[in-house]
């Protein structure tokens, strides 16, 4: 789930019926519900507050919506099973994991285009970025592990067991949220 920058709405996934339901907060009552694709999961709302962006397991792309009005505006593709999404800190750039194909891809916030994909193995789940914007830490969903990566290289560093199915990662120091 994710709020508006106002925190009247919060935008949920539902991902057993492939759709995202927009909340209003002051009624408290379901104000829209949009299909979206198949097993949406990540949600994410551009700084700007106009667009969501929202993960789909259950395909290789991105959907970006309008955040008022529900619309698809585009897919964003980017490997199969797009989980989740972490800011790298700078207002710009967006990280997605990509369980099924093994991969993080970094979309621009700005353009909403694929930057770059890179290989991160075992089911890459959630993910944190160091504040100082120097690793990305991300769990291996099926390796049960929790991965760092050198974000100026885009290589493992090093792999940490942590036991089975690891899911969710919070850094104390973490690069802003945006």
């Amino acid at each position: 789930m994710t709020f508006s920058a106002d925190s009247s709405t919060v935008y949920i996934t539902l991902e057993r019926s492939n759709e995202v339901a927009f909340i209003d907060l002051g009624t408290q009552k379901v104000s829209a519900v949009h299909p979206v694709g198949k097993a949406p999961v990540g949600i994410w709302l551009t700084p700007d507050g106009k667009h969501l962006l929202v993960g789909l397991l259950g395909e290789d792309h991105v959907v970006v919506m309008d955040a008022k009005s529900g619309k698809i505006i585009k897919r964003i593709t980017t490997a199969k099973g797009t989980h989740n999404f972490a800011a790298m800190g700078d207002k710009r750039r967006l990280l997605v994991s990509n369980r099924v194909a093994n991969s993080i891809s970094i979309i621009d916030m700005n353009t909403l285009a694929l930057l770059e994909t890179f290989p991160v193995t075992g089911g890459p789940d959630d993910m944190e970025v160091t504040a100082d914007g120097k690793e990305l830490w991300v769990t291996s969903r099926w390796a049960q592990k929790v991965t760092v990566v050198d974000l100026e290289t885009r290589k493992v560093k090093l792999q940490i067991p942590v036991g089975r199915s690891p899911h969710g990662i919070y850094l104390r120091n973490h690069a802003p949220r945006e």
